[in-house]
């Protein structure tokens, strides 16, 4: 019933974008299982590639996670011997997380199935509305980061 309360929920946009971004975590599990890769593990594998070795709290901003997911998502990585851990020599009350050669590999062996992911993620939509879904979704993300209570901070 196009009146119901619950109708009305499920058709608003923070509604619908929780569900999409439920979905998407599910695909990504799944097409990234063989990697026992997580969404979380895998921005965090390519900002550490980018910027190279880089202390928590920086990498929590490049990525918009709190201190505390950062921490957990980077000690189960290190678990792996996918990143490292050492105490920043400049600031001692701060670790430095470094990417190890494993790290990288699994990230590239993990990029055709994140492709994949997208495609998934995108097949109801034609070429123009998936261009158009990005840019609408990049220009919400980029203009209400202030809102954000984890903004993405680009530090130089």
């Amino acid at each position: 019933m196009t009146g119901s309360p619950l109708y009305r929920a499920n058709s608003l946009p923070g509604n619908l974008l929780r569900r999409c971004h439920q979905i998407s975590v599910a695909i990504f599990l799944r097409k990234c299982e063989a990697y026992n890769l997580t969404q979380l593990q895998y921005i965090i594998l390519c900002a550490l590639e980018e910027h190279g070795s880089i202390d928590q709290i920086t990498l929590g901003g490049h990525t918009a996670l709190d201190r505390n997911t950062v921490a957990v998502v980077v000690r189960k990585l290190e678990e792996r011997g996918l990143v490292t851990r050492s105490r920043n020599p400049e600031d001692r009350r701060s670790m430095l997380v470094t990417l190890t050669d494993d790290g990288r590999q699994l990230r590239h062996a993990a990029d055709p199935a994140v492709a994949e992911v997208q495609e998934e993620i995108l097949a109801p939509l034609d070429e123009a509305e998936r261009e158009q879904l990005c840019q609408l979704l990049q220009r919400i993300a980029d203009e209400n980061n202030h809102l954000s209570r984890v903004p993405v901070r680009n530090a130089g």
